[in-house]
C-alpha cells in the first residue's frame, strides 16, 4: 500500500518508487518477472529493480501492487480461489468495456473492476465460510443477503476501505455504485456497473435471464449486443489465463455453453424459487427499515408531546425549566441580563363560567398563538399552567422586557375571538430581571420576583405591566432586579 500511495503522488520519482519496491522482496520479484514476461517482449533480460520500475511506470506499478493486495485477501483455498476468480472476472470485464468505450489505456478500468469485491474480500480472513457462502450466491442478490445478515453491503464497505488507500475519487465512486439499479453517469463507474452484470452471468442464478439482462444493460450504455456477446464469450478463458499473474491456478472456468449444458429443469425451478425467496427477503428488509423509520418518528413525537402543551402548542412547564436553566447558565457566563415575564389572563374564570370551557380553551389557544409572534427567535414562551404563561427573554434588561411585555399586552387586548359576544382578552404582566456571575443559581428568585410583580399588576387594576423592584417597591425584588 505504500507503493500505491507513492504512485498516486505526482511528486514521487522513479527512484522513490524503486526504493519502496526494493524494500519488499516479494514485490521486487513480481516486478522483474512481469517486465521479463511476454507482455513486454524485450530482447534482453532486466535484472535491476529500478529499470523494471521505469518500464512499468507509476500506473503499472500501482496496479501490480493493488493486484497483490487483492490476491493476499483471497486465501489459497477453494473458497479463496472463488473470491479471486470473481474479482478477476470483474477486472477483465471492466477493461474490455473500457476499450469498447474507446479508452486506449484501460488499466484504470482493470484496477477498479478488480476492487469491486474488496468489501467482501476484506472479511475473508476473519470469516471465510460466511464470505464464501455470499460469493456463491447470485451476484445481484449479495447486497440483500448482507443486509439480511445485519452487515453493511460490500459496495459501501469497499468504498470506505479504498478511501484509506488514497485512490482517485472516480475509483471510489465506481466501487460504491456498481450495484446501483441505474447506471452511473461517470464513464469508469458506468463500466464497472456493467462489468458487475457481465460477471453475474457466470455466478449463479438464472443464466438465461442474467445474460439477457447483461446484454440489455450493455445496450443501455452504448455497448452493442455483438460486443457484449463477444466479451461474455472471452471472459472465462481470460480469467484462467490471468490467474497466472497472481501466482494462482484457478482451473478452467466454464463458459456460457458449458453452464447452459449443466442447467436442467430442476435447477431452473430451484433458481426461480430462490429468486422468489430473495424478493420476499428484500420486501421484508424494506418493511423492517420502514418500521424502524416509523419507530423513530413515533419516539420523536413522544418526546415532543412530553415537552409540549397539547392545548396551546407551546412548550410546557417541564420544557420551560430546562430552557430557563440553560439560558441562566449562558447569562452567567456572558454576564448579560436575562428577564422573565409571567403573564396571567385576567378574569379567566369568567370565560369558563359564562361562555363555557370551549371558549376558555379558545382564549388559551389564542394567547398561545399570539405570544411567538411578539418576540425574537431566541426568546422562549411557554404555558406554565392554567391561565398562566411565562416568557424567558435572554440578553434583555428590565427596560427591554417592559417594552416586550407592553407589546404583548396591547396586541392581546386587540385580539378578537370567533364569538363576538366574548369580551376582549386582557392579561396582567410581572417582569423580573437578573444579571451577574451567579445568575445561573437564581431561577427560584427570578420566579418569585416576577410573581410578586404580577400580583402588583393585578392589585393595580389588571391589564398592566409591573416590573419587580421598580413598580412593586419590594426591597427583595429590587435586589434581584438590580443584581
Amino acid at each position: 500500500m505504500q507503493v500505491v500511495k507513492l504512485a498516486l503522488d505526482p511528486e514521487t520519482s522513479v527512484a522513490d518508487l524503486g526504493a519502496a519496491v526494493t524494500a519488499d522482496p516479494a514485490l521486487s520479484l513480481r516486478v522483474i518477472a512481469l517486465v521479463n514476461s511476454a507482455a513486454f517482449m524485450l530482447n534482453h533480460e532486466v535484472r535491476d529493480v529500478q529499470r523494471a520500475v521505469g518500464l512499468l511506470g507509476t500506473k503499472g506499478l500501482r496496479n501490480l501492487a493493488l493486484s497483490l493486495v487483492v490476491s493476499d485477501m483471497a486465501p489459497p483455498t477453494e473458497g479463496g480461489n472463488l473470491l479471486l476468480a470473481n474479482s478477476i472476472r470483474r477486472a477483465l470485464a471492466a477493461r474490455a468495456i473500457g476499450r469498447e468505450q474507446g479508452v486506449r489505456q484501460a488499466d484504470e478500468y482493470f484496477t477498479a473492476g478488480l476492487l469491486l469485491e474488496i468489501g467482501l474480500l476484506s472479511s475473508a480472513n476473519d470469516d471465510l465460510d460466511w464470505v464464501t457462502s455470499v460469493a456463491e450466491r447470485p451476484a445481484a442478490h449479495r447486497p440483500v443477503i448482507e443486509r439480511a445478515a445485519g452487515r453493511s453491503p460490500h459496495p459501501a464497505r469497499g468504498a470506505m476501505l479504498v478511501k484509506d488507500y488514497a485512490l482517485p475519487e472516480v475509483t471510489i465512486d465506481a466501487i460504491a455504485h456498481h450495484h446501483d439499479e441505474q447506471p452511473p453517469e461517470q464513464p469508469l463507474a458506468r463500466a464497472c456497473w456493467l462489468a458487475e452484470r457481465f460477471a453475474g452471468v457466470f455466478e449463479g442464478g438464472d443464466l438465461v435471464a442474467s445474460k439477457r439482462a447483461a446484454v440489455a444493460s450493455a445496450e443501455s450504455v452504448g455497448i452493442s449486443e455483438e460486443a457484449a456477446e463477444r466479451i461474455l464469450q472471452e471472459l472465462p478463458a481470460a480469467v484462467s489465463e490471468s490467474a497466472a499473474a497472481f501466482n494462482r491456478d484457478l482451473g478452467e472456468q466454464p463458459d456460457i455453453d458449458a453452464l447452459v449444458e449443466d442447467a436442467n429443469r430442476s435447477l431452473v425451478a430451484l433458481n426461480q424459487n430462490y429468486e422468489q425467496v430473495v424478493r420476499q427477503l428484500q420486501s421484508l428488509i424494506e418493511e423492517k427499515e420502514l418500521l424502524e423509520q416509523q419507530l423513530r418518528a413515533a419516539n420523536k413525537q413522544l418526546a415532543e408531546e412530553a415537552t409540549t402543551d397539547a392545548l396551546t402548542g407551546l412548550p410546557n412547564k417541564r420544557a420551560l425549566q430546562r430552557a430557563l436553566n440553560r439560558d441562566l447558565a449562558r447569562a452567567a457566563r456572558s454576564d448579560e441580563p436575562l428577564s422573565m415575564l409571567v403573564i396571567d389572563v385576567d378574569h379567566f374564570k369568567r370565560f369558563n363560567d359564562t361562555f363555557g370551557h370551549a371558549v376558555g380553551d379558545d382564549v388559551l389557544r389564542g394567547v398561545g398563538e399570539l405570544l411567538p409572534t411578539c418576540m425574537r427567535a431566541g426568546d422562549y414562551p411557554a404555558r406554565y399552567g392554567g391561565e398562566e404563561f411565562v416568557v424567558v427573554l435572554p440578553s434583555t434588561d428590565s427596560a427591554g422586557a417592559r417594552i416586550t411585555a407592553e407589546r404583548i399586552r396591547v396586541r392581546l387586548e386587540a385580539m378578537r375571538l370567533a364569538n363576538p359576544e366574548v369580551p376582549n382578552v386582557t392579561a396582567s404582566f410581572g417582569v423580573a430581571t437578573v444579571q451577574g456571575r451567579n445568575a445561573g443559581a437564581r431561577a427560584q428568585e427570578l420566579f418569585e420576583s416576577a410573581d410578586q410583580a404580577l400580583y402588583a399588576a393585578k392589585a393595580g387594576g389588571r391589564n398592566r405591566v409591573c416590573v419587580a423592584g421598580v413598580d412593586t417597591g419590594s426591597p427583595a425584588a429590587a435586589q434581584v432586579h438590580a443584581a
